[in-house]
């Protein structure tokens, strides 16, 4: 086995580089007999190309380590993505971490995960991923997305709240709850058409709509709280065109998980899907958000792919 960590050293305000790497080359030190290195990403998608190259030339089994945010993960699951000796694990570095939260169960998981010599013996499981299919520059392009897939005032927010990440003392859900507070002010939704399983499931304005293999965005808003990464299913959650008033009394809900318990008619719209197709009505195009990654395009088909690829669970 093959152990290979590929660190973004700007994730998190740096923390990958002052906080990670001394604790791999501790890892190292302590395992002389166990082949681990480190590599570092320069610039986007270099992450996905440095996996599907380690994964190629490894001539064994490999875990691959995303050090950074969800965005790195996305990348590294890209990479490793086809490859049946590649597994995937994470390092949670990031301002946001939401992936860690699905796999590890909750708001508390990412320090579990920054146990190294723990990961070198956790559990490896085939996780379901979604391949996400859009339009860019003219043409038709796929990725593999490993946690979610936000539009409307929810993408908005997540948008807004990579810029607040770069200021002084913000990170994470601070920046996420700061984003959501602007975005309240001016009430960015989204009018679309989304279909699911071939089927009509919503049509029309609407505040926010997610698409779910884990549970969780913004930096720990539980969004999807019926997520399940092993069981083939995607959630879609709408919440409808309400009032800014009405949204305000949701918030708490909507980040602990508790929004499906509300049973008012003509809030949200939810189900499971295994594929989705999401349209804009009222524009040519519509940004959305993917694993935190920022992206725009006319029209979004995602689909769930079972048992795409291997992860580490502790």
């Amino acid at each position: 086995m093959k152990y290979y960590f590929i660190v973004n050293p700007a994730s998190g305000q740096s923390k990958a580089q002052t906080e990670t790497v001394p604790l791999i080359e501790k890892l190292i030190s302590e395992n002389p007999d166990k082949d681990i290195k480190i590599y570092y990403t320069a610039g986007r998608n270099d992450a996905a190309i440095l996996a599907d190259y380690l994964a190629k030339e490894a001539n064994d089994e490999v875990i691959v380590f995303g050090c950074g945010g969800d965005g790195t993960l996305q990348e590294v699951a890209n990479g490793i993505y086809g490859h049946d000796n590649a597994t995937l694990a994470v390092v949670p570095n990031g301002s946001g971490n939401d992936f860690v939260r699905a796999i590890g169960g909750g708001l508390k998981a990412a320090h579990r995960y920054k146990n190294l010599p723990a990961q070198l013996n956790g559990n490896i499981k085939k996780m379901d991923v979604l391949k996400m299919t859009y339009e860019e520059n003219g043409k038709t392009e796929s990725r593999i997305v490993i946690n979610g897939i936000n539009i409307g005032f929810d993408g908005n927010s997540a948008i807004l709240a990579s810029e607040y990440k770069h200021l002084p003392f913000i990170e994470g859900t601070m920046a996420y709850v700061l984003a959501v507070a602007k975005n309240l002010i001016q009430k960015n939704g989204e009018n679309l058409r989304i279909t699911a399983d071939d089927k009509l499931f919503y049509e029309g304005s609407l505040l926010l709509a997610t698409a779910g293999n884990g549970g969780f965005c913004g930096g720990g808003f539980e969004s999807c709280p019926r997520a399940d990464l092993f069981d083939g299913l995607l959630e879609l959650l709408v919440i409808n065109d309400v009032t800014r008033a009405v949204f305000i009394s949701l918030v708490s809900k909507y980040k602990n998980g508790k929004i499906l318990d509300i049973k008012r008619k003509g809030l949200y719209t939810y189900s499971q899907a295994k594929k989705i197709v999401i349209e804009p009505l009222a524009n040519p195009t519509m940004k959305f958000v993917a694993d935190g990654e920022i992206f725009e395009t006319g029209k979004l088909t995602v689909e769930v792919v079972p048992e795409a690829i291997k992860v580490v669970e502790l």
